[in-house]
């Protein structure tokens, strides 16, 4: 621990829960894999688990999870299933990419499930369809470790919600973990049957918060040597403080200061952390009037001379699909929309078709002209209006 931030590292190596956090460039290498997508980063930064006081108990709770032997089942934890609650923009998204592929590649012979509340309830109508639910069970319950994230997606279905609850009772048979993330506690949930909630309870749940001023500074430090954008102390600490909330409103900041210095060709200086432009990001990502996906989805198509009807349809033409990836890679970044919810709202596609078309847009704004003045257009746009 170094002034108060703890960092975990997510990677296949041995995680030390108190592990000094360095100034040295993080490693490319993440634990959502090569190119890990920092739209999703929460409070990770380049395979790591950042987190400051507001989250030790999640830091240390992590760090047991991860420090539990040579071996899956060596070395019990004191909890199991353990349930990792917060808003949007703590961190939880990344933390179960991140513990699921630190597992892969930790033990290569464990079986790790991975999914969505909507995967698995989609996963398991298709299951059911196909008259082939008993196969896709088995698999599942043999799972060393399940991670699923967004169990709110599992509201108002009771008929998934049965199968969940059979599923977390064959892997608590087994000794198998499970690891859990919702943006609140069940109890809150509308639409959760009286057996599920129950057996939630029995759950350790462990609150994520947005990371404070501190932690937003560490991370937005890592997020700008990621980029290779230099920024100095001032520069890092009016950021920190301009520019509350979770990592994506961080990830937007630097996208802003790093597509203005390619304009200009001049580096970051504490007077664009002042600019209007910047000003007007920062109280649009925390009015109460932030933009709706389909709002971001009808100016994207404005721009790019299509129908949002196309935006939303199944059709693969180049065009039609670049404009689809810049309005997935705006509503993520200006929206509190899961890519779940961002994939549902385009035709239905799964989390993992949204976040390659972030990853896609993030990759051309750095060298494509066309795209960054799309994304700087409906940025314009949703702010003026």
């Amino acid at each position: 621990m170094a002034d108060g931030i703890f960092t975990i590292p997510l990677t296949g190596s041995a995680a030390n829960s108190n592990r000094a956090r360095s100034g040295r460039r993080p490693a490319n290498r993440t634990a959502a894999g090569e190119n890990a997508d920092p739209l999703i980063a929460g409070s990770f930064v380049a395979g790591s688990f950042v987190a400051g006081s507001e989250n030790l108990l999640a830091a240390r709770t992590l760090g047991l999870l991860l420090e539990g032997g040579q071996a899956p089942f060596d070395g019990a934890v004191p909890f199991n299933p353990l349930l990792i609650y917060g808003p949007h923009g703590s961190g939880k998204s990344h933390l179960a990419h991140g513990l699921a592929e630190w597992w892969r590649e930790r033990f290569p012979q464990a079986a790790v499930e991975y999914c969505t509340g909507a995967d698995f309830a989609r996963e398991y109508a298709a299951a059911l369809s196909a008259g082939r639910l008993e196969e896709w069970r088995d698999r599942l319950h043999r799972a060393d470790l399940l991670v699923l994230e967004n169990l709110g997606e599992l509201a108002s279905k009771p008929a998934v919600q049965q199968e969940l609850l059979l599923l977390l009772d064959a892997l608590a048979d087994r000794e198998a973990r499970v690891v859990l993330t919702a943006r609140s506690l069940p109890t809150q949930w509308q639409g959760l049957c009286a057996a599920l909630r129950s057996r939630l309870s029995a759950a350790l749940a462990v609150p994520l918060a947005l990371p404070s001023q501190a932690t937003r500074r560490a991370i937005l430090e890592s997020l700008a040597e990621g980029r290779g954008l230099p920024l100095s102390r001032q520069v890092l600490d009016k950021l920190a403080a301009a520019v509350p909330g979770g990592v994506p409103a961080l990830v937007a900041a630097i996208a802003e200061l790093e597509l203005a210095a390619r304009v200009t060709g001049k580096l970051a200086s504490s007077e664009q952390v002042d600019s209007r432009q910047l000003r007007n990001l920062v109280e649009h990502r925390n009015s109460e009037s932030a933009p709706t996906v389909r709002e971001i989805a009808r100016l994207v198509a404005r721009h790019f001379g299509l129908k949002l009807a196309d935006l939303r349809s199944p059709q693969r033409q180049r065009s039609l699909v670049a404009a689809r990836c810049v309005a997935m890679y705006l509503a993520r970044q200006l929206t509190p929309a899961s890519l779940s919810e961002i994939g549902e709202y385009f035709g239905g596609r799964d989390h993992t078709t949204v976040l390659h078309g972030c990853r896609r847009t993030e990759k051309l704004l750095t060298r494509d002209v066309a795209v960054r003045q799309a994304v700087a257009d409906v940025r314009r746009s949703l702010t003026s209006a």
